[in-house]
């Protein structure tokens, strides 16, 4: 009983520490927010606050990797294999996936650090498809070594798509910015590494 009540108390902390962090992110650089502007806003002390963490740095992190959490869900929940050929349905899920994180964590497309989290998002990207193809049974005609860098240039391709269009206004919406996005990456991915895949 006394655990769940520590427990609950943890939870409520970080909480109030990344909502402070969220607010304070919207108001100005991360670089400039010091731990007192941080632990004034979360109603904490600087003592509570060491306890979780070091530094600014260390709750960005902390929020991010919560993120990437999420990202990897959705990669081992799908055949990535099969997205090769239409990776549609993958887009779809990590564009509304990365919309609904922006609308609670504001920024992170439009921060000056965003491309920091877009490369780790990335990274994910390529080394769960890295896994996949190493796994699989795709013979000898497909270079994993050849279809890490492929996967790479197209997961990077799609995260800017998805900076730019967040950024900016678009008369596309996002369903059809994937499917742009899908309709490019298929031809060049099958093309590439999907031929002896038989997709």
């Amino acid at each position: 009983m006394a655990k769940g009540k520590i427990d609950k108390r943890v939870i409520k902390t970080k909480n109030a520490i990344w909502t402070a962090f969220k607010d304070l992110v919207d108001k100005k650089d991360m670089a400039d927010i010091s731990i007192s502007e941080l632990t004034q806003y979360a109603h904490i002390t600087r003592s509570t606050f060491y306890m979780y963490y070091n530094t600014v740095g260390d709750v960005r992190d902390d929020i991010e990797n919560e993120i990437i959490s999420h990202i990897d869900k959705i990669m081992n929940e799908n055949d990535l294999i099969k997205c090769i050929a239409n990776p549609y349905p993958l887009l779809s899920m990590l564009a509304e996936e990365i919309a609904r994180q922006d609308q609670n964590n504001s920024y992170i497309l439009s921060s000056s650090t965003s491309g920091r989290l877009l490369d780790k998002i990335t990274h994910h990207i390529v080394e769960a498809y890295d896994r996949s193809l190493q796994e699989s049974d795709v013979g000898d005609d497909v270079d994993v070594k050849k279809a890490k860098y492929v996967v790479a240039f197209a997961a990077a391709g799609m995260m800017e798509c998805f900076k730019l269009w967040f950024n900016h206004e678009s008369t596309l919406t996002l369903e059809e910015l994937c499917k742009h996005i899908s309709d490019a990456m298929s031809k060049s991915l099958s093309v590439m590494i999907g031929r002896s895949l038989h997709i």
